[in-house]
């Protein structure tokens, strides 16, 4: 991989756990050959599957997110939980977690790097091929402690979570955690709700074993920050997102897929094969981005359908990859250009093992970090009198894509953001990230307002954002 270096702060390295070798030989591969299946699509259920699924999950809220195995049980791993598969095994030393089948015969390895998250290792590789995961270096997080929200995490709020001048709120957050308030049936499982107004968190509530530093993974949320990273790529002048996308595996003469444009990307309009949100083969099968998303063929023309689709952003990212022209500088690129000068210092997108990263959902963050990101989105990609997203750009992405005409009563989409605003009792022009389980960012224009909520949902149980905005909005109009 070009840019390695030898351990100064954010090249990337290499590290070697003593022992590793030994482990490695009582965890062998699984293939001999790379895990490729055509688009990425794979079967939840598939074993395979089932224990990456339940390695990568623990990897995370573990080492990451600082939670117990018992409680990662109860929450990540619960979907999983009749299939009798054993507990994942988490290797505190070599910050490793190995997950097997119930006959033992299949075992999946996650690999934990500070400045990277967790990575399914793919089944044709072994313990001893950890080292060759990428690795970028960050300096500590800095103390934050008595810095005041946005750049720090100091809020003012009382001990119930609320701003004195936003008490009206408290119902309404309360019930967004109860579990069936916002849900069409009871069993939502919401970790985390902060309401922002005027710059400021003026409420915010977190189940048990959640808070500002413990969180989860955005799944689809990550589309909308991969926008936002082609975004600011393009007003630096690394692409045109009117133009063609970037990608190298298209560029044998005549192929038609050299018609696809970023936008028809992101507005999820490429015409190309997909399993649609089926990507389980990258999530948890360890198959690389590129494979699944860069081979598949175009079903219609480019820009006449939409079709939700994890490859299209991927795209994206394969994309942005290929301008950066250098894997350090791509590597660190989300953090240098979006992440830390956001102050999200809690929040890694993970990377698969070639080091692209997974940016159609494999983002672990916080809910006080979408909170900042929210805010940003509210400024119009301006921090601290910078300007990093484009001009337009948010009235770009909140605008219906040309093959998603609205409709009211349902929500609509825009460019790898969802739109609310045909929805009741939601303002005009509300647009929202939207991640399985119920991640939301939503940010309501013209009234200074960003309402965030993440979640565990249950398959089957879908939380309304959509009636969460329209309450808080309600209850914003009218004196505590």
């Amino acid at each position: 991989m070009r840019g390695e270096g030898r351990g100064t702060r954010g090249q990337i390295v290499r590290i070697v756990s003593a022992g590793a070798l030994a482990l490695a030989a009582s965890l062998p591969c699984f293939a001999a050959e790379p895990y490729q299946p055509p688009a990425g699509i794979a079967e939840l259920k598939d074993p395979l599957i089932v224990a990456g699924y339940r390695a990568l999950f623990t990897c995370s809220a573990h080492f990451f997110a600082g939670r117990p195995l018992d409680d990662i049980s109860k929450v990540e791993l619960e979907e999983m939980s009749r299939l009798g598969f054993p507990d994942p095994v988490i290797d505190e030393r070599r910050s490793l977690v190995t997950a097997a089948d119930p006959s033992g015969k299949i075992v999946r390895i996650a690999a934990f790097r500070d400045g990277m998250g967790c990575t399914v290792l793919p089944p044709h590789w072994s313990l001893s091929d950890v080292p060759r995961l990428p690795n970028v270096q960050y300096a500590p997080a800095p103390d934050v402690s008595n810095v005041a929200f946005p750049r720090g995490d100091k809020t003012g709020l009382g001990a119930d979570g609320l701003d004195a001048k936003y008490r009206q709120l408290g119902p309404i957050v309360e019930r967004a955690l109860d579990g069936r308030s916002f849900s069409e049936k009871e069993g939502a499982v919401t970790t985390g709700v902060i309401v922002v107004k005027g710059g400021r968190i003026v409420a915010e509530r977190y189940r048990k074993g959640f808070g500002p530093h413990a969180g989860y993974r955005t799944w689809s949320t990550s589309k909308s920050m991969t926008a936002m990273l082609l975004a600011i790529a393009s007003r630096q002048g690394l692409l045109n997102l009117d133009g063609p996308a970037d990608i190298p595996e298209w560029s044998t003469p005549g192929d038609p897929r050299q018609a696809i444009t970023y936008k028809h990307l992101m507005w999820m309009s490429s015409g190309l094969f997909s399993g649609g949100d089926n990507s389980y083969a990258v999530y948890f099968g360890g198959q690389d981005v590129l494979s699944a998303a860069t081979t598949t063929d175009l079903e219609v023309a480019p820009g006449t359908r939409w079709k939700y689709a994890n490859n299209d952003t991927l795209l994206l990212v394969r994309a942005l990859r290929h301008v950066l022209g250098d894997d350090l500088r791509f590597l660190r690129y989300p953090y240098d250009e979006l992440l830390h000068p956001l102050g999200m210092y809690h929040t890694r997108m993970e990377v698969d093992h070639e080091g692209t990263f997974v940016s159609s959902s494999q983002t672990y963050t916080t809910t006080r970090d979408l909170a900042r990101l929210g805010l940003f989105l509210s400024n119009d990609g301006v921090i601290d009198g910078k300007r990093l997203l484009p001009e337009g750009w948010i009235q770009f992405v909140s605008t219906p894509a040309p093959t998603r005409a609205p409709v009211e009563g349902q929500y609509g989409y825009g460019a790898q953001f969802w739109l609310l605003d045909q929805m009741p009792g939601v303002p005009k022009g509300t647009y929202t990230t939207a991640g399985r389980k119920g991640q939301y960012v939503t940010v309501v224009p013209g009234q200074d307002l960003v309402i965030v909520r993440t979640g565990v949902d249950p398959e089957g149980i879908r939380f309304r954002q959509d009636k969460l905005v329209a309450e808080v909005v309600a209850a914003l109009a009218t004196k505590p």
